[in-house]
């Protein structure tokens, strides 16, 4: 991804984390509106209570089972006053030290009046609708309190996580692209190997045979389908970042060229890796020409890291791989089967993972550098079909057809 794509995606994610956090405290303060207003509700309901006691003493019994059962369950301050702020007829939910004298308790709730007052006015209790006999002062109930900070809090937590998240997504980035750098360069030397380990052989040879013998020229078209093999690597890592030209290819004819090369050169593979000696065979399933657009020097790569995974995957004294190519719908289907040991089914969300194998040897960079340059650069997709442990597996790649 390259410094933009990036740099719009930071974007992204910073202009959804404010949107989310604008949609937290627009909601949180909706429902502390609607409490808020309940509350008036409930207090002005207070208030009307005292008001109808005050005109009709005779509604005294009613009243008191609404007071006692009702309006007293409240659970927000209430301190009700005279007109003029110098006495106190009623508070309720409001912490007072009980040991002050009760000048002092008095004058602590007046001051609290007066600052309800300044959030709210005080609700009027009336003497026939002209003699005020009481102001009701009223504030939030804790429940508003901890609603106001509760988007604080959300936020905080929220914060909390997403630097934590961007910490471990920054290391486990870094991680994995130190990993594909070292995967890279162990490719290159990988891909490299082959070829020169198999001049070298070829040259040994060359070096003990008659210069009259037949073979020799046998020798010679060996070096240079090795010589041939190491101008595509090169063009191969050159093409690795920038867009490929894709032209229309005989998919079947590529796989063949693929594996005539390496069936002369496995067993050296093997040796040199330090395996014992193992006899592989392939075998090639087609519905004949099926053709698609691609880039042939790096399809021939996907194949290539497809088969040297198959042969790695092969424990047994022999193996076999096959390759069945066939057209489904639009799509040219190829399925790539070894009867090696399989994967365990705790490892297969991983196998594409940069810097994942289960090799000693391994670096993890064959699959994962196969599903990018089938589905990044070909459009196409490489997945695992199945795979059974101790009987083999089953990868697939699909292209369009052109």
């Amino acid at each position: 991804m390259n410094k933009f794509g990036s740099f719009k995606i930071k974007i992204a994610l910073l202009i959804s984390g404010v949107i989310i956090a604008i949609s937290i405290l627009l909601f949180t303060q909706s429902i502390v509106n609607k409490i808020r207003a309940k509350e008036s509700q409930i207090a002005e309901l207070y208030a009307k209570s005292f008001e109808y006691l005050a005109n009709d003493t005779s509604l005294a019994g009613e009243y008191a089972f609404i007071f006692n059962e009702i309006i007293l369950q409240i659970d927000f301050p209430i301190v009700a006053t005279d007109k003029d702020y110098k006495r106190v007829d009623f508070y309720k939910n409001v912490e007072v030290d009980t040991t002050l004298p009760k000048k002092e308790i008095d004058a602590y709730l007046i001051e609290l009046a007066n600052d309800f007052a300044k959030n709210k006015p005080p609700i009027k209790v009336t003497y026939q609708d002209s003699i005020i006999l009481n102001l009701v002062h009223y504030g939030e109930s804790d429940l508003i309190k901890y609603l106001r900070i509760l988007p604080i809090l959300e936020l905080l937590i929220g914060s909390i996580f997403i630097i934590i998240g961007y910490i471990g997504f920054s290391y486990i980035k870094k991680h994995e692209q130190s990993s594909i750098w070292v995967g890279l360069s162990k490719e290159t030397a990988h891909q490299l190997g082959t070829p020169l380990s198999s001049l070298l052989g070829w040259l040994e040879i060359l070096k003990s045979t008659n210069p009259n013998d037949k073979a020799r020229e046998e020798i010679i078209k060996e070096i240079d389908n090795d010589l041939e093999k190491l101008k595509k690597i090169t063009g191969r890592f050159s093409k690795i970042g920038s867009t490929p030209e894709l032209h229309k290819e005989n998919i079947t004819q590529l796989i063949e060229g693929v594996i005539q090369y390496f069936e002369r050169r496995i067993p050296n593979l093997i040796r040199r890796d330090g395996r014992t000696e193992k006899k592989i065979s392939f075998e090639i399933n087609s519905q004949g020409e099926l053709c698609a657009q691609v880039n042939k020097d790096l399809f021939e790569w996907v194949i290539e890291n497809m088969l040297k995974n198959s042969v790695d995957a092969i424990d047994k004294n022999s193996g076999k791989i096959i390759f069945n190519i066939y057209k489904k719908e639009r799509d040219i289907i190829i399925d790539i089967k070894d009867n090696g040991k399989g994967i365990d089914l705790k490892f297969r969300k991983d196998i594409f993972r940069p810097g994942y194998s289960t090799k000693k040897r391994g670096w993890g960079l064959g699959l994962t550098l196969a599903k990018r340059i089938i589905e990044d650069y070909h459009k196409g997709k490489l997945f695992l079909v199945e795979s059974t442990v101790d009987k083999g597996t089953t990868f697939r790649i699909k292209l369009r057809e052109t």
